[in-house]
Formats: structure tokens, sequence, C-alpha cells
């Protein structure tokens, strides 16, 4: 029974390693670009085949009231699919909050062009929370940024939340009962 317990103890610690790894490596994504919340059309040069995600930089909540609106095309013109991102993930860069929106993929690497349309429609604020928000004034678009960046998939990210949760309890309890036999 206490070799049992050492055995999840191990397992643990494993996943708990696992967890860390993928949580490094997701505030660590290489960032593509950063510009501007503006109507312009911004070229952006994709190099590699991953995941990215483009994230509100300056807003805690963004919502986009049906008509605001971000298009991502190719050079021959291929529209790309932004799916958002479920749950939306903050984040902290250079001490301003930050909100991850879209997530996409590409297929081939060159260069592409992002426009954002309807800008007046977009509603950002600084909490998440609906009883603050009630009182926040609106952050003007001119004062939030657009990052582009590499991303982690959704699947990853949660896995990595749980195992990390489910990695310190057995870490923690299989060695606990595995070393001082509390069973025995």
């Amino acid at each position: 029974m206490q070799l049992t317990f050492i055995l999840i103890g191990i397992f643990g610690l494993l996943l708990l390693i696992y967890s860390i790894q993928i949580l490094i490596k997701s505030s660590k994504n290489k960032l593509v670009a950063e510009f501007t919340l503006d109507s312009e059309s911004k070229e952006i040069q994709l190099d590699s085949n991953v995941l990215y995600s483009l994230s509100f930089l300056g807003a805690g909540f963004i919502d986009d009231q049906g008509k605001f609106r971000a298009e991502l095309k190719s050079e021959s013109g291929n529209l790309i699919k932004l799916n958002k991102t479920f749950p939306n993930y903050r984040f902290r860069k250079n001490g301003k909050l930050g909100l991850e929106y879209w997530h996409f993929s590409i297929d081939n690497s060159g260069k592409y062009v992002l426009t954002f349309e309807n800008l007046n429609d977009l509603i950002a604020k600084h909490s998440m929370l609906i009883s603050k928000r009630m009182f926040q004034k609106e952050i003007s678009p001119n004062n939030i940024k657009i990052l582009l960046k590499e991303a982690v998939s959704t699947k990853n990210r949660l896995f990595s939340i749980v195992g990390f949760v489910i990695g310190v309890n057995a870490l923690i309890w299989g060695i606990l009962i595995g070393f001082t036999n509390a069973f025995g």
C-alpha cells in the first residue's frame, strides 16, 4: 500500500513538471507584431505554421456588439478564419492588462493583411467583473494596442491548469501518505 502512494506521488511530480512547462511556454510565446488599434490595414509577415493569437493590450474586457470585426487575408486574397478564444485569457505585459481574443492558424507562410472595421462599436473596459464594469468609462480604441503572438492551444492550456492542480495534490498526498505510512 505504501508503494502505491509513493508511485502516486511520483506521477504527481511528473504531471506537475509537464504542466509547469506548458505554462512557461505560454508565458514566453514569441511576439510577432504590436500595433495600435485603428482602421488602417496592417501588413504582417508570418513565417511559421503555428497557432497565433490576436490580443488586446490595455483592456480586461472586450465586447464587440456584433459589428466590430477583424479580417485577416493572405497575399492571394484568401480569408483566414479568426476564432474567438473561450475563455479569453488575461495576461500582463509591462504592467498593462491584456486579453487574448482571437486565435488562428495558417497553412502557408508569407505576408498577410489585418484590417479592423467598425471601431466605434468596440466596447473596452478595464474590469471583467460586471459590478465594476457598470461604473467604468469605456477605453478609447486609441489607448488599446493589438498584439499578434504565437499561442498555446486552449486544450493544452486547460490541461496544464488541471494537471497543475492534480499534480500538486497527487504529489503532496502521495508523498505524505507514502512516507509516513498513515494507513499502516
